[in-house]
């Protein structure tokens, strides 16, 4: 069975929802070139041209308490990571006005 990618963006934009039980293998063997610009029509059509950035402010870095293994600031690890600790609460509520 072969399956139009062009269709399959034309049935998406207009409310069809892939599901898990669909057999969506055949994605894995579309032409690269069809695929690519059905994914851009997707995601002009349902974003447009616009990024949205997602941005973190460490309110506290170094020294922490707890013993997670895999972190930097972990208080048992030496590491050269910025020691600070919590930010003033006003930076913190200016950081996040300006992010929202």
């Amino acid at each position: 069975m072969s399956i139009n990618i062009q269709n399959l963006t034309n049935e998406i934009m207009e409310g069809k929802r892939l599901s898990k039980e669909e057999d969506l293998s055949f994605l894995l063997e579309a032409d690269l070139t069809e695929l690519k610009k059905g994914a851009d029509t997707l995601r002009s059509f349902f974003n447009g041209d616009k990024v949205d950035l997602c941005t973190i402010l460490n309110g506290r870095s170094g020294k922490c308490g707890e013993d997670c293994k895999f972190c930097a600031q972990a208080v048992c690890h030496h590491t050269s990571c910025e020691v600070y600790d919590f930010l003033p609460e006003e930076e913190i509520l200016a950081a996040a006005s300006a992010n929202e």
